[in-house]
């Protein structure tokens, strides 16, 4: 695997930097609008953004004093989300059970 994929599945490995792609799914967003209805303060949600950006799936748009946050490759990135929920749901049905 390349460094690219390894860190884009070590991002997408953590549900709270998952959910922040499925609403930069919608389009751009800056850190606060992505703050809003989650329990996370401005600098966790910001943490998380860093880890995206590093692994090459958001990019940041400076705009005054706000960053503002969109994806990168957007179908890829919107197909792998659609993946992982899908294998989420699946696991789901299965009681929850897990390959060995």
């Amino acid at each position: 695997m390349t460094d690219f994929v390894t860190g884009a599945c070590r991002a997408l490995a953590h549900p709270v930097r998952r959910a922040l792609l499925q609403s930069l799914s919608t389009g751009e967003c800056d850190v606060g609008h992505l703050c809003t209805g989650r329990e996370l303060d401005q600098p966790t949600v910001s943490k998380h953004l860093a880890a995206l950006r590093r692994a090459g799936l958001v990019q940041a748009r400076v705009d005054g004093p706000r960053r503002c946050y969109s994806l990168l490759h957007e179908d890829t990135v919107r197909q792998l989300l659609a993946a992982l929920d899908q294998l989420e749901s699946e696991a789901m049905d299965d009681g929850g059970t897990s390959v060995p």
